[in-house]
């Protein structure tokens, strides 16, 4: 603080305050010209910051100018934006496309039957068990007909024997199914049957005026394509064969999709030829049949000695090695592969010949019933309807469903006359029902096994009663097996936790099962537990087909439980549950994949909708007022998934709740062409067809009677305009450039960056990309200007956007690669030196924004201690001064005294002259 409070001395008369500001200001003339220099240097900064975010800008538009997205972007044009909506992903290729909505997709639904109220009671006791898949009617797709080349759709012509003549119209016609459902809808005097490989047509009238024929109509191939073009004076049309396993299905087509079980990486399946020679076949990579075939013909060590041929829907193999042991075929590290195959049998004469691989059009494989177990012995049925007509069939060999339901619809007595018994699948589609036709009484309806076979047991059908009919129940078919994923097997639909659980068997033994990431399927799972240590039980395959059980074999006291570990992995793996006594008078644990709920008879409504929402998975429960007068309330199930993959079945036992489908789950479809017969069908269990062709998105929104015309064409709009966005960024940096470089000669005015070489070498560089030349001599568009870029007086560019959008329509690569190449594009370059100049680290002009920083600091540094100089200097002065005021002082102060004295001497002396 300074110690002079006053400006003026009270001795001296001085402006001491004067005095110091005079000698200080002197001395700060070095300190006033290092605040000059920071000044310029802080106004040169400014303006590089200026120029830096003016510059940062330009990349922002830059960018755009690199990416091909900004010059593949496609226009669409929608003739029915009513029926279908359709966008265009990147790189779509342009063009003009017909598109038609002809099915939306549907979601499975069933309806209880009425109860006065919400709150009423369900009066019985039981198990509630909704699940997904299982049905027994497998319908092919008719693009696998016809060794993969498919059905031309169209409008086939049905005559009847009585003359009477019908049109159906197969044009939207998705499956076999289909089209059977088509013809029993359509022309009343025919049913149309699935029979393994080729479509039957059965006259109803009973007349014989006219020829059975079909024909196609308006020079369509439809009727010709599903083996149907005939005439036949009979009641029978048979159609010609269409359907048959190639070399071409993928493995995921057989054996009912359940799956085939292998590990990566080793060996699946092994053949032992008659002379002891050894073929282990690594199935990895294999997607086909034909290339299982090549993979175990081709082998190293086969040298011809096994020949793996496709016939009749199933694998043979021919063993030539001459040995005189026998053909045997065998699994390897865990996998199924000779289930799958269907290679258990035993091969005669050196040749085995598997089980068929697929169902055929419609129907699904005996083996894969029973939850896998198929059927104990097949043989001969005795049938006798309500009449007392009696008939043997023989199925010995029959391998489908379908092989059984038709045995029986056509069986004749010893004489030839018609058994009127009539064999179909039942309302769930899950079992059989067979009916007696007859209207009499005179007999018990008997359905009997002949021999040691099972058939008729193992199918539920065995029956000697009065009644008109006999439903088998669930035929259990399996739709699990040690391939399925975990992905998708929780409740909830999703991946299985991985965790822990722990099995304590009836014996106390306790083992904790450890789901690791590297747990994928069902079989890995099964494996786990089997190898678990310290317990007695055995997992496989549950007898359900929808999951897998854990057995007890400890015999002991105690309870079979599986609880968590701190996880929710058991719950997922949906093991849960309590355990049960089988028939075996052993303790089990099921996993189903399917909702099971226990039912108390005090459940009213809507406890039964929160036991079921609780649960969760495969259905939505909620209670609906109908407004019914009596009996109002229902229970109402929603499938939680749309179309065909979230239809559900609900057996309900005895409780009566009596369910009833309201909706089916049906996938969406989509014909992509306007001629039904060249166009093909593409179905998705959503509204939404990703990509469905040329990387167009089309979403269904009705379905619609014509089709829907599709163009697409590159989106010049927004390459145009990143084109001018850059433009203006560009000008707009030359503008801010010129600003802070101008130079006034009237005023002498000079601007932050006048004489600045930061803006020559952006200047020089900018200049240099735009009037770059690339690409070959031959190329049509080699720079910027043959886009309508050139540069002005000024520096600044200016843009033709006709010029641009000419270019880009004729030569749509060409301009791509003149911005967007990786190493010579204009977008490309013009980023790099973008970069050059501002990176944070490296650029250009951050450098010398950091130079000049530091200079400031620097000369800030050294103000600062000058000033410290300075005010050390004044507080001397300030010091003297007062030092010189004090002296003043004393010396008044003595003077004052000198006075006095003299006046009292000069008083004396006048006092003593008196005297």
């Amino acid at each position: 603080m300074s110690g002079i409070r006053t400006t003026t001395g009270l001795m001296s008369g001085l402006d001491l305050g004067g005095l110091v500001d005079a000698l200080i200001n002197a001395e700060r003339a070095p300190v006033r010209r290092l605040e000059s220099r920071l000044k310029n240097l802080q106004t040169v900064q400014t303006g590089l910051g200026q120029l830096q975010a003016q510059l940062l800008a330009l990349s922002a538009a830059t960018l755009k100018l690199s990416d091909r997205n900004t010059f593949s972007s496609v226009a669409v044009s929608n003739s029915d934006p009513q029926q279908l909506s359709v966008s265009a992903r990147l790189n779509s290729i342009t063009g003009t496309y017909q598109f038609q909505a002809v099915r939306l997709a549907t979601s499975h639904s069933a309806l209880s039957r009425g109860f006065a109220s919400n709150t009423q009671q369900v009066g019985a006791a039981g198990q509630l068990v909704i699940a997904s898949g299982g049905q027994l009617e497998r319908p092919v797709s008719l693009d696998l007909l016809n060794d993969g080349t498919g059905v031309r759709r169209g409008i086939i012509r049905i005559q009847d024997r009585s003359g009477a003549v019908a049109q159906v119209d197969l044009r939207n016609a998705v499956t076999i199914g289909d089209v059977a459902a088509a013809i029993n809808s359509q022309a009343a005097g025919v049913r149309a049957e699935v029979r393994n490989d080729r479509l039957q047509l059965f006259d109803l009238t009973g007349q014989t005026a006219a020829p059975l024929s079909v024909t196609d109509m308006n020079g369509g191939r439809t009727a010709q394509d599903l083996g149907l073009a005939q005439s036949v004076a009979a009641n029978v049309l048979n159609g010609s064969s269409i359907f048959r396993v190639s070399d071409e299905f993928t493995l995921n087509l057989l054996n009912d999709g359940n799956g085939l079980r292998q590990k990566t990486g080793v060996d699946d399946l092994q053949f032992t030829l008659s002379d002891g020679t050894t073929l282990a076949v690594n199935l990895d990579g294999v997607a086909t049949v034909g290339e299982l075939l090549q993979k175990i013909n081709g082998h190293p060590q086969n040298g011809g000695k096994l020949a793996a041929t496709l016939q009749d829907n199933r694998l043979i193999l021919t063993d030539t090695a001459g040995g005189s042991g026998t053909l045997q075929a065998a699994n390897l590290s865990g996998s199924n592969a000779v289930e799958f195959l269907g290679l258990t049998g035993d091969a005669p004469g050196g040749v085995l010949t598997g089980q068929r691989l697929h169902g055929g059009l419609n129907s699904v494989l005996l083996r894969n019933l029973r939850g896998g177990q198929g059927i104990t012995a097949l043989g001969q049925l005795s049938l006798t309807d309500r009449t007392g007509a009696m008939a043997t069939v023989d199925l010995s060999n029959a391998e489908t469903l379908d092989d059984v339901l038709h045995a029986i619809n056509t069986a004749t007595t010893g004489g030839g006359a018609p058994v009127a018994l009539r064999a179909e699948l039942d309302g769930r589609g899950t079992g059989i029902v067979v009916r007696d036709t007859s209207g009499s009484t005179a007999s018990p309806l008997i359905i009997a096994d002949v021999g040691g076979n099972t058939l008729a047991a193992d199918l539920g059908i065995a029956v000697n009663a009065e009644v008109t009919s006999v439903k088998s129940g669930s035929l259990a078919l399996r739709r699990v097996n040690e391939a399925t994923s975990l992905s998708t097997y929780s409740p909830r639909g999703t991946a299985v936790a991985t965790g822990s659980f722990r099995i304590e068997d009836s014996s106390g033994q306790q083992a904790v099962i450890n789901i690791t990431p590297g747990v994928k399927t069902i079989g890995d799972v099964i494996d786990r537990i089997n190898a678990a240590g310290g317990i007695n039980v055995t997992a496989r395959l549950n007898e359900t087909g929808d999951g897998l059980v854990i057995i007890d074999d400890a015999g002991g006291t105690g309870t079979l439980r599986v609880t968590e570990v701190g996880g929710r992995t058991a719950a997922d793996l949906r093991l849960l549950g309590a355990a049960t006594v089988g028939d075996d008078g052993k303790q089990r644990v099921t996993s189903r994949r399917a909702l099971i709920v226990d039912v108390a008879a005090t459940d009213t409504l809507e406890s039964l909708a929160t036991k079921i929402n609780v649960i969760g998975g495969v259905v939505r429960a909620t209670v609906v007022n109908t407004g019914a007068l009596l009996n109002g309330f229902r229970l109402s199930l929603n499938s939680t998934v749309a179309g065909d993959a979230g239809r559900f079945t609900v057996d309900d036992g005895s409780l009566g709740l009596n369910f009833t489908d309201q909706d089916i789950g049906r996938d969406a479809v989509l014909r992509v062409g306007a001629d039904p017969a060249t166009a093909y069908l593409k179905t998705s269990p959503s509204n939404a067809f990703p990509t469905a062709v040329a990387a167009l998105d089309v979403t269904l929104l009705q379905a619609g009677g014509t089709p829907v015309t599709v163009t697409t064409s590159l989106d010049a709009a927004k390459a145009q305009a990143a084109v001018e966005a850059f433009v203006s960024a560009y000008n707009a940096y030359i503008d801010q450039a010129a600003e802070l470089t101008k130079f006034d000669p009237a005023t002498q005015t000079r601007s932050a960056l006048q004489g600045s070489n930061a803006t020559l070498l952006v200047a020089a560089r900018f200049q240099s990309l735009v009037n770059r030349v690339s690409g070959g001599p031959d190329a049509s568009i080699r720079s910027l200007a043959d886009v309508g870029l050139r540069l002005t007086t000024g520096g600044k560019l200016k843009f033709d956007g006709s010029s641009f959008t000419a270019a880009l329509r004729d030569h749509p690569q060409q301009v791509r690669t003149l911005f967007t190449d990786l190493n010579n594009g204009f977008g490309t370059q013009f980023n790099k030196a973008l970069d050059a100049f501002t990176n944070a680290q490296t650029g250009t002009l951050t450098l010398q924004t950091q130079a000049l920083q530091a200079t400031a600091d620097t000369i800030t540094s050294r103000i600062t201690q000058l000033d410290a100089l300075l005010q050390s200097r004044r507080v001397r002065l300030e010091r003297q001064f007062i030092q010189m005021e004090t002296v003043l002082s004393r010396l008044q102060s003595q003077q004052t005294a000198l006075n006095g004295l003299a006046n009292m001497i000069a008083g004396w002396r006048a006092s003593a002259s008196r005297d």
